[in-house]
């Protein structure tokens, strides 16, 4: 059995999916310190403004976190209209109504407080479209404690996995461990990710957007072309 394990981050890249993809389970970590101005609470879309193509950011404003909020508890400031931006955002870069006949729709139709929330619902919605079949689960509900590679180990400990399937962002501390893991006998392998290029409004094509920008220009295509490779 793989697994694999990520923060909740805004409207995640390609790259996110295809991890979740390649697993048996995916685990939220949402158990961990939230970071201010990160991609937990925003991510970018492609914006063309004088015939030049170029990233906007797109963001969740969120109340004031202490240095130890954890994630889990981070709050959105619905004091700021940041849903009408967010739809505004979509029709003008990608066309009126975008968000007609997708799940998006429906999630700017609830009112939601909680960050982390949202994040995981568009995530499970987003792995519905692309037909990604992973069992998702949140760390939070794992009863598991630990900093780093040992709050990593005690995940794959818990979930009784021999295989843990990483992302490139986290090989620097889990090598510096890797005995440990090695004691479980619990293999690590680095998610290795070739961003597959698509139908992109503008003459120039931009990676690592969000996987909206994917969906918005393929639509129901979208999985094939995300996992044809």
């Amino acid at each position: 059995m793989i697994i694999s394990i990520s923060q909740p981050t805004l409207f995640p890249w390609l790259g996110y999916f295809d991890m979740i993809d390649k697993s048996d389970i995916f685990v939220f970590l949402d158990n961990v310190k939230f970071e201010k101005s990160s991609w937990h609470m925003r991510n970018k879309l492609k914006t063309i403004t004088n015939n030049i193509d170029d990233e906007i950011w797109i963001k969740i404003p969120t109340t004031k976190v202490k240095n130890t909020t954890k994630i889990q508890d981070v709050l959105i400031d619905n004091q700021q209209n940041w849903m009408k931006k967010h739809i505004s955002m979509f029709e003008n870069n990608y066309g009126n109504e975008i968000c007609k006949n997708l799940f998006l729709e429906k999630m700017y139709s609830k009112k939601w407080e909680k960050l982390v929330d949202f994040n995981i619902e568009f995530i499970s919605n987003c792995c519905k479209f692309l037909k990604i079949n992973t069992k998702l689960e949140k760390a939070s509900n794992l009863s598991v404690n630990g900093e780093k590679s040992k709050l990593v180990l005690n995940i794959c400990k818990k979930l009784k996995t021999s295989n843990y399937l990483a992302n490139e962002g986290s090989k620097e501390y889990l090598e510096k461990d890797k005995d440990i893991f090695e004691k479980e006998n619990i293999k690590i392998t680095y998610h290795n990710f070739q961003h597959p290029k698509y139908r992109q409004k503008g003459s120039h094509f931009i990676e690592k957007l969000s996987i909206l920008d994917l969906i918005f220009n393929e639509k129901n295509k979208s999985s094939n072309i995300l996992f044809k490779n």
